[in-house]
């Protein structure tokens, strides 16, 4: 089962933090992340810059054929 986390840093602070010019969407600190809410992620985008960029948080199983008939974890 995925964590629970909190994320409590601004948008901003992250940006300058990571060096990034991202202009990713606003989204307000949290202290309770749960699996399957949106959050903040930095990671390698398509010209191997890093990139900040809102994603759903979970668990896709490496044997999963098509996400999209699981139940959301």
């Amino acid at each position: 089962m995925c964590g629970r986390y909190q994320l409590v840093l601004p948008l901003e602070d992250m940006e300058a933090l990571f060096q990034l010019d991202s202009g990713a969407e606003p989204f307000p600190p949290r202290y309770n992340i749960a699996p399957t809410q949106p959050v903040h992620v930095v990671h390698l985008g398509p010209k191997r810059e890093r990139a900040l960029t809102l994603m759903r948080w979970g668990l896709i199983p490496s044997w999963a054929k098509d996400p999209k008939t699981l139940p959301l974890m």
